[in-house]
């Protein structure tokens, strides 16, 4: 039987790459775009990617197609759940840049990042989905609202 302090540390050093596949140009093959470890630094760039480049800032859908491969647990998490919360997120995260010089973590809020990450991996750990953070972005009244629901999901 696995100890809770084997599954924190399984999480904490999970081998992870984040895939990028362009959807427009079909012959473009997938790749790998980033790799390293901790599934919260995997997460967090995960959805870095899809709130910059999927999420366009018009709240239109970019070309641009990510999903996290958790080596150990052979794995592909990709974030789920309603349109209209992805780009509530996008706007809380990034506003209306369109471009980065910094990199994508860097240009948003990253403390919300790291908020989105950690909760996610708690939902992950319980065998959920991004779904629930998407449906509930989607109804929070503000930026504020959400980040406290955020917070009741790693409970």
């Amino acid at each position: 039987m696995t100890s809770i302090r084997d599954k924190k540390r399984s999480v904490s050093d999970a081998e992870w790459e984040i895939w990028y596949q362009d959807t427009f140009d079909r012959d473009c093959p997938r790749r790998v775009e980033i790799a390293g470890r901790g599934l919260v630094e995997g997460l967090l760039e995960l959805w870095a990617r899809l709130l910059f480049e999927t999420v366009q800032a018009d709240g239109g859908r970019g070309f641009s197609r990510f999903n996290l491969w958790w080596k150990q647990a052979k794995t592909s998490i990709e974030i789920e759940g309603e349109w209209d919360g992805l780009v509530r997120l996008r706007e809380w995260v990034y506003g209306s840049k369109w471009r980065s010089t910094k990199g994508y973590a860097e240009e948003g809020d990253l403390e919300l990042l790291k908020n989105l990450a950690a909760a996610h991996k708690h939902l992950i750990l319980r065998g959920a989905t991004s779904e629930r953070i998407l449906a509930v972005a989607k109804t929070s009244e503000n930026h504020a609202d959400f980040e406290a629901h955020l917070f009741k999901m790693k409970e």
